[in-house]
């Protein structure tokens, strides 16, 4: 090798230390990290990550690698923090190593997004009921910013599935408070009449299997999936 690239890879490798200096000692407020559950010192980390004002996370357990294999169970979180610090004061606090975290420059909803991989197609797609917090102003942000780019149909469909799985009766006010607390509340509320209907059906299905009762509703719907499964 000669010393003119021997100068340039010394060069370049003394910068990267320099840059990766400036950044541990810059103050940040909102950061992203990953840890892992394999690694011994998990719990004090978990235990102390939870105890900071504000963390969010959620537990990624079926993230593939390029080869289509498992990655480790890990944890994803994202931190806005109350007073501003260095990576290697978060470091030392929390019992991470500061290659594991990151500071937030961009997007702070880019980073909630991807909790659950919202977005991105190319990745397994987590339920955002797995995401938990302990604020729930970053919750509801989280939840806004994901289920506001949700489309109604999709909202839709959830809230038919939902109805369609029950082994019971439906109140239509117990519903009510479901779709409220998955905040599908503006969807529900848009196709009100629709859901009534499907709750009315529901129940008279229920009633059909629980009463041995002919029921021509029932009964053609189950002709009409039939077709559709053809």
């Amino acid at each position: 090798m000669s010393k003119k690239k021997q100068k340039e890879i010394v060069n370049t490798v003394e910068e990267k230390e320099e840059k990766e200096s400036k950044l541990s000692k810059k103050r940040n407020y909102c950061y992203d990290l990953v840890i892992y559950e394999d690694d011994e010192r998990f719990n004090d980390q978990f235990s102390a990550l939870t105890d900071l004002k504000s963390a969010i996370w959620i537990r990624h357990d079926q993230d593939l690698t390029d080869d289509g294999e498992y990655k480790k169970a890990h944890y994803h979180f994202v931190l806005k923090l109350k007073t501003a610090c260095t990576i290697s004061a978060l470091a030392k606090k929390i019992s991470v190593d500061e290659h594991m975290i990151e500071p937030i420059k961009r997007s702070f909803n880019g980073a909630l997004k991807y909790l659950v991989h919202f977005g991105r197609d190319d990745k397994y797609q987590y339920d955002i009921k797995e995401v938990e917090s302990n604020d729930d102003e970053l919750k509801r942000k989280f939840e806004k910013l994901v289920l506001n780019e949700i489309e109604e149909v999709d909202k839709v469909i959830s809230i038919q599935e939902f109805i369609d799985q029950a082994e019971d009766y439906i109140d239509l006010g117990v519903l009510g408070k479901y779709v409220q607390k998955i905040n599908y509340w503006d969807a529900f509320r848009r196709n009100m009449m629709y859901f009534c209907k499907l709750v009315d059906n529901h129940n008279a299905k229920i009633s059909a299997k629980k009463y041995h009762i002919e029921n021509d509703y029932y009964n053609s719907e189950v002709r009409m999936l039939s077709e559709l499964k053809k």
